[in-house]
Order: C-alpha cells, then sequence, then structure tokens
C-alpha cells in the first residue's frame, strides 16, 4: 500500500531554540530529500526530549520515508516498526491531534504489506481505524483520505475466495464495508487537498485504471508528471507515474 508523506498543517508547537534547531534541522533534510539524516536530526531532538509532539510524529515520518526506500523487505518493516514507536508515543503525548494518529495510520498501512496474510487482515483493521480517528480530528487530513481510499481499493481487489476467507475465517467484518465509490470519493478528496503530491494521483490513477476509466488516468499522470518532488520518495513515485502513463498512451494509440 502506498501511502502519503505529506504532513497536516497547523501541527508546529513552541519550542526552545536548541529543539527547534533539531526539528528545522530534520525538516531541511527532509526537503532535500534525505530522509535518513532528516530521521537522525529528529531522533537527536529526542534524546533530550523524548515527548517532544512534533519531533515524534516527523521520526515517524521519516521512518515510513527510509523504509519505503530501503530495497530490502526485511529491513523495510524493521523501519515501519520504528515508526510505529514513534507514531504511538506521538498519539500518548498528544491523543488528540491528528498528527499522531495519520502517522500510526500510515506506518501501520506500510506495516501491513511486510507482514503473511492473517497478520495483514488484522493490521488493516487497525489501519481503518487509525485513519477514521485521523479524519475526526481533522477532516482535512490528506494522508487519512488516501490511507481510507486505499484500504477500500485493496480489499475490492482481493480475490473473492481470498476476501471470503478475510472476513469468514479471519474475522475482518469491516471488509464488507468496502467500496470502489468510497476508494475513489477518498482518494479523490486526498488529490484535491494536496494537488502536488505525486503519491495521490497515483494512486487515483490506478483505481480510475482498475475502474476501466483509462482517460481520466491519463489526465492524473499526465499532471501528475510535471510535478516536482517535494520529499523523499517522490522520485519514485513520479518514476512510476511516467511508467503507467507511457503504458496507458501507448495503449490509447
Amino acid at each position: 500500500m502506498l501511502l502519503p508523506l505529506y504532513p497536516l498543517a497547523g501541527q508546529e508547537v513552541v519550542v526552545s531554540v536548541s529543539i527547534r534547531d533539531g526539528v528545522t534541522r530534520g525538516d531541511e533534510h527532509f526537503a532535500a530529500l534525505r530522509a535518513d539524516s532528516a530521521l537522525e536530526s529528529y531522533r537527536g531532538t529526542l534524546v533530550s526530549e523524548p515527548d517532544r509532539f512534533d519531533a515524534l510524529w516527523r521520526a515517524a515520518r521519516a521512518a515510513v520515508s527510509v523504509g519505503m526506500l530501503e530495497p530490502d523487505d526485511d529491513r523495510s518493516a524493521e523501519w515501519y516498526d520504528l515508526a510505529l514507536d514513534f507514531a504511538d508515543r506521538a498519539v500518548s503525548v498528544e491523543p488528540d491531534s491528528a498528527a499522531g494518529w495519520q502517522w500510526r495510520a500510515i506506518a501501520t498501512g506500510q506495516k501491513a504489506m511486510a507482514v503473511g496474510p492473517s497478520r495483514r487482515v488484522a493490521l488493516s483493521e487497525q489501519v481503518r481505524t487509525y485513519a477514521l480517528r485521523t479524519l475526526e480530528l481533522d477532516p482535512g487530513a490528506a494522508g487519512a483520505h488516501h490511507v481510507l481510499g486505499q484500504w477500500h481499493a485493496e480489499i475490492q481487489r482481493l480475490g473473492g475466495l481470498t476476501r471470503f476467507a478475510a472476513e469468514r475465517l479471519l474475522g475482518a467484518a469491516t471488509f464488507r464495508e468496502a467500496s470502489w465509490t468510497e476508494a475513489l470519493r477518498h482518494l479523490e478528496r486526498a488529490v484535491e487537498l494536496e494537488p502536488r503530491a505525486p503519491i495521490h494521483r497515483l494512486a487515483l490513477a490506478r483505481l480510475l485504471v482498475d475502474r476501466e476509466r483509462p482517460a481520466e488516468a491519463i489526465r492524473q499522470l499526465r499532471t501528475g508528471a510535471t510535478l516536482a518532488p517535494a520529499e523523499p520518495t517522490d522520485p519514485g513515485h513520479l518514476e512510476e507515474i511516467r511508467d503507467l502513463l507511457a503504458d496507458l498512451e501507448s495503449g490509447a494509440r
């Protein structure tokens, strides 16, 4: 499950100069597409202020990025575990802040893709819960809309037997609520909220392909291909956008 890495608006807090400098350095590294350096800066801040909320959710974001950029699946899972630790701590520090819940949802979603089927089902249920909680706190959280859109889409993509097993044998009762309509609604909202995030347009385009709407997918991809990378995983998403666009355009000729 590809998931968004863009932070929520309005999550800054007032901190001391020394702590703020560490977070600022991390943000600079992140904007320069250096996820590993950003993570180290945030972790340095947390050494002296372990409950610093703005450093915790940013550390979760950076760890997710490092995991997504890691070619080895086992190593990726370790980074997602680290991201979950930071996100869980963020939620513990500020349980009514959307940023902690959003990165909890994202990190859990990434972790779900790195484990076996039965464990994946349990984690998928958590992903939905965390994303819904995020939207209760901030209906404009683009990352949570992306997560929910992907949740609906991935379940709809399951084969009939696999979905039956998940619902009946593994207890995934919420899987019955999945729909293409909700997948489209959430992913379109994510694009609307963060139009310059390549990952949202890529996910929406893939959904449109699934729904046999290639012309609309091509429009999303053409716009996505013009975007500049703003976060560490954006270059990879832009490459996927260009590859899918080339495939669709060749098929449309």
